[in-house]
């Protein structure tokens, strides 16, 4: 019967030995790395399912059913304007307050806009729509495209800036509205509420809000 023979103690290892080492922590290594590219991958997947879908309108507790309701109404009537663009607005979270310096504020860090109540429906609205309307600007990476034909058509030099940098925190009327940003807001209100209920001092021209409603259908200028 053959005997098992004993591993020489103290041998020098071979360049076999060395290679099968080294073919063996490769192995391993790589495996580490597909491990972490997966569990990356499933994380990746994991986050981006909240933004699956249609966007959607988040009130939080603050808002009552009367708002909540004239909301809705209104933000269905913005996606159906902005339709093209249905894939950068993801969810737009909503909060009322009773003290607020103007209408109503957007903040692009947490995608919320913040409204003053209580306020009559075409005050609402206006404000809803101008808000949402900022939303577009950092939401929508298309929306830089659109600007110098927006600038344009409000018979505004091209290298007027889109809004102050930084903005201030208080603006004299008039000053407000030559800003070309809260131009575009009042454009989409216009487009989005077929007028503005509620006149401010932002002059439009109608080559600007037709130029609006071209980039929230998804036509280029060469469709014009």
């Amino acid at each position: 019967m053959a005997t098992r023979r004993p591993p020489d103690e103290g041998r020098a290892p071979s360049p076999g030995d060395a290679a099968r080492s080294g073919r063996r922590a490769w192995r391993h290594t790589a495996l580490l790395l597909l491990a972490v590219a997966l569990a990356a991958s499933m994380w990746r997947a994991g986050a981006g399912a909240t933004h699956q879908g249609p966007p959607r309108l988040l009130p939080d507790a603050s808002v009552g059913s009367d708002l909540a309701a004239l909301a809705e109404e209104t933000w269905d009537l913005f996606l159906g304007t902005f339709a093209a663009h249905h894939g950068c607005i993801g969810d737009v979270r909503l909060r009322a307050v009773t003290a607020l310096h103007g209408r109503a504020v957007y903040d692009p860090a947490t995608a919320t806009v913040t409204v003053q109540v209580p306020g009559t429906r075409a005050m609402l609205q206006s404000a809803l729509v101008h808000e949402w309307a900022h939303h577009l600007e950092f939401a929508c990476p298309a929306h830089g495209a659109m600007r110098p034909t927006f600038l344009a058509a409000q018979r505004l030099p091209p290298e007027t800036p889109w809004r102050p940098d930084p903005l201030p925190a208080t603006l004299p009327a008039g000053r407000w509205a030559e800003i070309p940003s809260e131009q575009f807001a009042e454009a989409a209100v216009a487009l989005v509420l077929e007028g503005r209920p509620v006149p401010t001092n932002a002059h439009l021209t109608p080559e600007a809000i037709d130029v609006v409603a071209r980039w929230a259908a998804g036509r280029s200028e060469a469709g014009r």
